[in-house]
């Protein structure tokens, strides 16, 4: 202790053992007081001194000469009794894998940072007000690998007036995921501002992705609501059905038309399917991590899923506390993918 209190904010500049150690990455062996003295010796007097002239030290950096300073490793010990060159060699080679593994630690702490800016940035923010309409989002990564994946939500306006609600699933739980579901994203809302029709829009999403060659594939379901009248016009890529939930705690599994994922097969359609929100009802769009896990098969998840958000109408709880039900049950199951969940509710 009475090293690492007179150590206690150091600079890396002073002229002393353990911060030359670290700043030079050559190691600092002191057999005794006596060499101390002689080598440093503003160390040998006041917080600095060593408990007794018995004491000696060997500091070896955890980091090789010439590369960013990392720290070092200082242990002390009987001068009478020094360690064997083994013994040193040992100390020697744990504190350069002590070295690696700090370097690639703080290698994986940046990459984790920049792959969370890349996501945030890739994820919409929402319209503050959707006349008509009351939507509200989840989104939790996988909690395998860092904490980003490919899955992504939207809710737009449309040049006719209606509302574009879109739910995807960009394959992987990476930096390549992310930034790929940022350009499909960003595809179909190109698209969508001069042709609105879902299946239009998936289409030509479709169409870009291919020929691109683009190596990942994604599902994704577009909804085009008009909040005027209630009518949704429907459509998807491979992507887990719809909920429909009621006020009065019902609640149906829609399966819209559609055809497979996107960015695989070329020439493919994608039809639709229009039916009506009545005021008051709710629909659900997910993510397959919200209702499909190790233990919890598609249909048992839907199922619980549907169940929640009819509860929650029923108990007249709003689209928020209706997302948090749906993430909080799949947080409960252990869930190892990426999780969205779009709520959104007629007015």
């Amino acid at each position: 202790m009475w090293q690492a209190d007179a150590l206690l904010g150091l600079p890396l500049d002073e002229d002393r053992p353990l911060p030359r150690a670290i700043r030079t990455g050559e190691p600092q062996f002191i057999a005794n007081q006596e060499e101390l003295s002689r080598r440093w010796p503003s160390d040998t007097s006041g917080a600095q001194a060593p408990p007794g002239p018995d004491v000696a030290m060997s500091i070896t950096p955890l980091s090789p000469p010439g590369d960013r300073p990392l720290g070092a490793w200082a242990v002390t010990y009987d001068s009478k009794r020094p360690p064997s060159l083994e013994k040193l060699a040992f100390m020697t080679t744990l504190a350069d894998l002590a070295g690696q593994a700090l370097r690639r630690i703080r290698l994986q702490q940046a990459h984790v940072e920049l792959s969370t800016a890349v996501q945030q940035s890739m994820l919409p923010t929402l319209p503050e007000h959707l006349p008509g309409l009351e939507v509200a989002v989840r989104y939790q990564p996988s909690r395998d690998g860092l904490d980003i994946g490919g899955d992504w939500y939207d809710a737009f306006f449309l040049p006719d007036g209606a509302v574009a609600l879109e739910i995807g699933d960009a394959q992987g739980h990476d930096v390549d995921a992310a930034v790929f579901m940022g350009q499909v994203r960003s595809s179909m809302r190109a698209i969508a501002a001069h042709d609105p029709e879902p299946g239009t829009v998936l289409t030509r999403t479709n169409e870009l992705l291919t020929t691109m060659d683009a190596p990942r594939f994604a599902s994704c379901t577009m909804l085009h609501i008009d909040p005027r009248d209630g009518q949704v016009i429907g459509t998807s890529a491979g992507h887990v059905p719809l909920l429909h939930a009621r006020d009065d705690g019902s609640h149906r599994i829609r399966t819209l038309p559609g055809g497979p994922v996107l960015g695989v097969l070329p020439d493919i359609d994608y039809p639709e399917e229009t039916f009506t929100l009545e005021e008051g009802t709710a629909l659900v769009m997910v993510t397959d991590g919200v209702v499909e896990g190790p233990g919890l098969t598609l249909e048992d998840g839907l199922e619980r899923a549907g169940t929640l958000a009819g509860r929650a109408l029923h108990d007249r709880l709003d689209v928020e506390a209706m997302a948090d039900l749906i993430l909080d049950a799949v947080v409960a199951v252990d869930h190892l993918d990426d999780v969205a969940v779009l709520v959104i509710r007629r007015t």
